[in-house]
């Protein structure tokens, strides 16, 4: 990059009293090729025009880093980290052999690593935030964390409760946190008069616990994913991430009634310690959305009432999509083509909704009363 050349004020003192200034003019200057130009843009144009560079590219795992810190929850091994159009790297500020990166972040257990990449004329800084924990820990958090759902009972206190009992398992903090954001955005999410937080927080609360928990692989950490997708409506990465059960089979409904196919309502019920913690883990209005898409045609039909009760409170919009859709597809499946036909033709518009309403439209008679 170029640099202020800005000289300095040249005074002379000739003889007499009249004083004469002599300025030196900017300059910029080409660090590469050293040449020098009258301003920033026509340095700008040269350094793109003649010395274009590729910026250094680090991989962790096959992902590409960018300007937001990795998380790491899991060893790494040398065979993990990978760069590209790399000559010279420091590791928090100490110069690295690259034959010696991968071996020194794969030493690293608990801490911020940046990792600065260059080449010729381009650089890169990288950071990471390494946090393996110990495998008992994990399972000390998940004991605590089962511990607090065998009460069914998810307040402020119980929470509190949760985080005292982990303590001990310093290494797994941050599953911890991850776990306590979701559990903080469900009791925001139902209003509950013992919590601070609004109503609105609640997605960012669920946002925090994906982000936390993206990189445990882990059975609670999977479902609690899993159950945050489904929320935000992202159905196939519900579907890819639940357990066989409730979660997963609405996740694949939603899923297939978007890409245009009918109501598949076949549901078998497994017990499962999963399912049994999915149902633990699950909002109230999300638990009877997962419950209205096991129902078959006729019972779907007798829910219409409930269903339509549920779009007139305040709940989040991405609850409303789900129940606008269970809404219309009752409607078709009750023979009232007029308000189904209306209540598809609100989602034609949508990209993401137009194949499941012209779906359900083609299905319905042609002919209106």
């Amino acid at each position: 990059m170029g640099f202020w050349h800005t000289g300095y004020m040249e005074f002379h003192e000739p003889e007499g009293t009249d004083w004469v200034y002599v300025s030196t003019p900017v300059r910029f200057n080409c660090q590469l090729c050293n040449k020098y130009f009258s301003s920033m843009d026509e340095l700008g144009r040269h350094r793109f025009e003649n010395h274009k560079f590729s910026r250094p590219l680090m991989f962790v795992r096959g992902i590409e880093l960018g300007a937001t810190p990795l998380q790491v929850t899991r060893p790494l091994t040398s065979t993990d980290i990978q760069t590209d159009r790399v000559t010279v790297a420091t590791v928090n500020g100490d110069v690295t052999a690259l034959t010696e990166l991968p071996r020194i972040l794969s030493d690293a257990t608990n801490d911020r690593v940046t990792v600065v990449l260059a080449n010729e004329g381009a650089s890169a800084t990288f950071e990471l935030l390494i946090r393996i924990a110990r495998e008992d820990h994990l399972a000390g958090v998940e004991a605590a964390f089962h511990k607090m759902a065998r009460s069914r009972s998810l307040s402020i206190r119980a929470i509190e409760s949760f985080i005292a009992d982990c303590e001990a398992f310093g290494t797994a903090g941050l599953y911890c946190d991850g776990l306590c954001h979701y559990l903080y955005g469900i009791l925001a999410k139902e209003r509950a008069q013992d919590s601070a937080l609004t109503f609105d927080e609640y997605s960012t609360r669920f946002s925090l616990a994906a982000d936390e928990l993206q990189t445990y692989e882990r059975s609670l950490a999977q479902v609690v994913r899993a159950l945050i997708s489904f929320n935000f409506n992202h159905f196939e990465d519900a579907h890819n991430q639940a357990p066989v059960g409730r979660l997963q089979h609405a996740a694949v409904l939603f899923s297939g009634l978007l890409e245009g196919f009918p109501w598949q309502y076949e549901y078998e019920q497994r017990e499962s310690e999963l399912n049994l913690l999915t149902d633990l883990l699950t909002d109230h209005t999300t638990l009877r959305i997962l419950r209205w898409t096991e129902l078959g045609a006729n019972e779907l039909v007798n829910c219409i009432g409930d269903l339509r009760g549920q779009l007139t409170r305040n709940i989040p919009g991405y609850d409303k999509f789900k129940i606008q859709m269970l809404v219309a597809e009752a409607l078709a499946f009750q023979g009232d083509t007029v308000a189904a036909r209306r209540a598809a033709r609100e989602f034609m518009s949508n990209q993401r909704t137009q194949a499941w309403a012209e779906a359900l439209v083609a299905r319905l008679p042609q002919t209106e009363p």
